[in-house]
């Protein structure tokens, strides 16, 4: 029972992953739709669902999120204060691959703020923290 929800969860991380993808990276000039957001729900509801079974890899990852969030919105505040700068070019390029991996998933949930990608970054970045405050000791 415990690998068939896990296969779900990554099921769910890989449909939110690949239908955010686009209006993630081309923010806000493509327009998302309320198709984004429930595959936003659906991976969020089942990632709360899962954090019940108190697994130490779902508490690694949300502990990374949490992390990864906020290292995008200070990048992305640093950048848009000190734009021009060749050495903060180089940091913001850290910034991808977490916005990627944590972000993009959850990035049909900006249906409902309309944030820039740092400001939901940050924001998302609480939603995981929830998670790993939620999960059970295992």
């Amino acid at each position: 029972m415990n690998y068939k929800f896990l296969l779900l969860l990554l099921v769910s991380y890989l449909l939110a992953f690949s239908i955010n993808l686009m209006p993630a990276l081309k923010y806000p000039d493509l327009n998302m739709n309320i198709f984004n957001l429930l595959v936003t729900l659906l991976f969020m509801f089942l990632l709360f669902l899962y954090s019940k079974k108190g697994s130490k890899t779902l508490k690694v990852f949300s502990i990374v999120g949490v992390i990864s969030g906020v290292l995008v919105f200070v990048v992305t505040t640093f950048e848009h204060a000190m734009i021009g700068n060749g050495i903060l070019d180089v940091i913001a390029s850290i910034q991808y691959p977490f916005y990627l991996i944590f972000i993009t998933p959850l990035f049909g949930g900006n249906i409902l703020f309309d944030l820039s990608y740092g400001s939901y970054s940050l924001l998302m970045s609480l939603f995981y923290g929830v998670v790993s405050v939620y999960i059970k000791k295992s």
